[in-house]
């Protein structure tokens, strides 16, 4: 939705465009029409955007006509609200969702024709899914994969979004540093950078806020949980702020007081290596060279033990559990596929002492015609509080 107001995030030709790019993968692939259950793959094609997203619903896409969306009678209204679709069919709480489907597939004279679906809505059970084959008696085609490459790279519109993101995110980063102190916690941290974030502009979350400290700090994906911040702990801060459902992820360090000279030593390694993999970055790179480009900077510090993991992913688009686009693409080694521009990634060199602390510095970028667009803005410095 816009910032101020309910409707399609953007104009219906850049739908049009999208859905016709995935149009021909389907007549590609010899289909009548698929059926998607991903949220950000539907959002994507029609600017559906709810809050219930969790909840049941398929986008029939059929390789000429009008796409079919399946939600909750609850959700109509936002569905009307958020996108220009006329054609929709609800289900009620007592009914089987796959029956909607099946009405859909019928009034769109799809019902026993050549049908694919995807398999890789997170969202999406594998009982659903046998359930919606069971009742339409068919056996689908695999359409996993049209969507992403469209996905993969940003318009000019999307980028706009990425780039009000990273304002927020910002505003979240700069609120969460200034909260580091001893005697506080994590989670008076994780408050001041979720009230800026909002504040902002900011929407609900793609992935929540990573607050991490002291020891804690050394374990991976460990967030806040009522830690008292004492002296010379490190607090590892990973936040992403989301406009119009696209997101704009940043990492950042801090130290209560003075860090000891091995948490300085890795964090000088970071970000010479988050230096060197923005520098990798541009048209024609391949994902590995990027990959390579961070690789050599950590092994030089005498790291490599620490960083045994891919150092970036794509972003855009998301909804819960999280803010990533790696299964669309990532840069990671013996990776050949080509960086192109529109792209935007992720870059996180971040590294562990197990049990000991953690540090990262991040920055959200775009892929341009001639090279690299950073897209967040925030001092790479370690900040000692």
């Amino acid at each position: 939705m816009s910032a101020d107001n309910a409707g399609a995030v953007f104009p219906a030709e850049e739908y049009d465009a999208r859905l016709r790019a995935v149009r021909e993968g389907i007549a590609a692939r010899g289909l009548d029409a698929i059926l998607l259950f991903a949220p950000a793959n539907v959002f994507y094609l029609t600017g559906y955007a709810t809050a219930a997203f969790s909840n049941y619903q398929c986008l029939v896409v059929p390789v000429g006509g009008a796409p079919w969306l399946v939600v909750r009678l609850l959700e109509r209204p936002v569905a009307e609200a958020t996108t220009g679709l006329s054609t929709i069919e609800t289900f009620e709480d007592h009914e089987e969702p796959a029956e909607a489907v099946r009405r859909a597939l019928t009034r769109a004279g799809l019902l026993g024709r050549r049908l694919g679906a995807e398999r890789t809505s997170p969202l999406f059970t594998v009982r659903s899914y046998e359930r919606v084959e069971a009742l339409l008696e068919t056996s689908f085609a695999d359409a996993s994969g049209l969507v992403e490459p469209g996905r993969a790279v940003k318009s000019p519109r999307e980028l706009a979004c990425v780039r009000s993101a990273a304002r927020c995110t910002e505003a979240g980063m700069r609120a969460a540093v200034d909260a580091v102190a001893a005697r506080r916690t994590e989670n008076d941290v994780a408050a001041a950078c979720y009230a800026a974030m909002i504040a902002a502009g900011g929407e609900f979350f793609s992935s929540q806020p990573i607050i991490t400290s002291g020891p804690k700090s050394g374990i991976a994906h460990t967030t806040f949980q009522r830690r008292v911040l004492r002296p010379g702990d490190p607090v590892l801060i990973e936040i992403g702020a989301v406009w119009n459902r696209y997101t704009a992820p940043l990492m950042r360090t801090a130290v209560v007081g003075e860090p000891a000279p091995e948490i300085r030593r890795m964090f000088d390694a970071c970000r010479a290596a988050l230096d060197a993999s923005i520098e990798a970055v541009r048209p024609g790179a391949r994902s590995q060279d990027v990959q390579a480009a961070c690789q050599s900077v950590i092994d030089r510090f005498g790291y490599e033990p620490n960083f045994r993991k891919r150092v970036g992913y794509s972003v855009g688009v998301g909804f819960g559990p999280g803010w990533g686009e790696g299964h669309i693409f990532d840069l990671k080694r013996h990776d050949e596929r080509p960086l192109r521009p529109g792209m935007v990634l992720h870059l996180v060199p971040a590294m562990r002492q197990s049990g000991a602390f953690g540090v990262g510095v991040s920055e959200t970028v775009a892929v341009t015609d001639t090279g690299v667009e950073i897209l967040t803005s925030f001092p790479r410095t370690l900040a000692v509080r």
